[in-house]
């Protein structure tokens, strides 16, 4: 059985997306990144087509920019969305004024959120809770097709491989997080 976890592609991010932000505006800022498609010119390379050509199952995260991957990946196949494979929690804004770029505040509210330093939306407890739903239903679904892709988030990603690895899943320990990025999980099958 195989699990391939894949990143979505490079979001349509405007230049204007790019400038410097206020902390206190951060939440803002997500909100319409989590609006934006993928950009035209971003495609998924040929061996992460080749590895996801044998796939019978292809489920994505609800938001844009993982329909859209998917969609460029699965070809005709159904793609079968699952809010749960939604990146992790995000802060409203971190109480400051100082004016940086977008992804230096992205980093930054990371690290706070991993630190459990911020109200957001979500807890790193229910993320890793919600990671290992995730990963017993993507097992279910290995089972039933043999191989399955999830399209999701980068950080959400890194949840998922760590619950896999915990089910006995042979893969990598850090999953890779650049746009396209894949990590390949593999279990013998077993009757239940």
């Amino acid at each position: 059985m195989r699990i391939l976890l894949v990143r979505h592609g490079h979001p349509d991010v405007t230049p204007g997306a790019r400038l410097p932000i206020a902390g206190t505006e951060l939440g803002r800022w997500y909100r319409k990144y989590n609006d934006v498609g993928l950009a035209p010119v971003s495609s998924p390379p040929q061996p992460l087509r080749d590895a996801v050509a044998g796939a019978r199952c292809i489920v994505a995260s609800d938001l844009r920019r993982a329909i859209e991957s998917a969609q460029r990946l699965a070809g005709t196949n159904p793609i079968h969305l699952d809010p749960d494979l939604r990146e992790v929690g995000f802060p409203e804004g971190l109480n400051v004024r100082t004016r940086l770029s977008p992804g230096a505040w992205v980093m930054i509210a990371r690290a706070v959120w991993l630190l459990n330093g911020c109200d957001c939306d979500e807890s790193k407890s229910a993320a890793r809770q919600r990671a290992a739903r995730l990963a017993d239903r993507l097992g279910d679904l290995a089972h039933a097709h043999r191989s399955v892709v999830a399209v999701g988030h980068g950080w959400f990603n890194l949840f998922v491989g760590r619950e896999l690895r915990r089910r006995r899943w042979r893969g990598p320990r850090l999953v890779p997080h650049g746009y396209w990025a894949s990590a390949e999980y593999e279990k013998e099958f077993s009757q239940r």
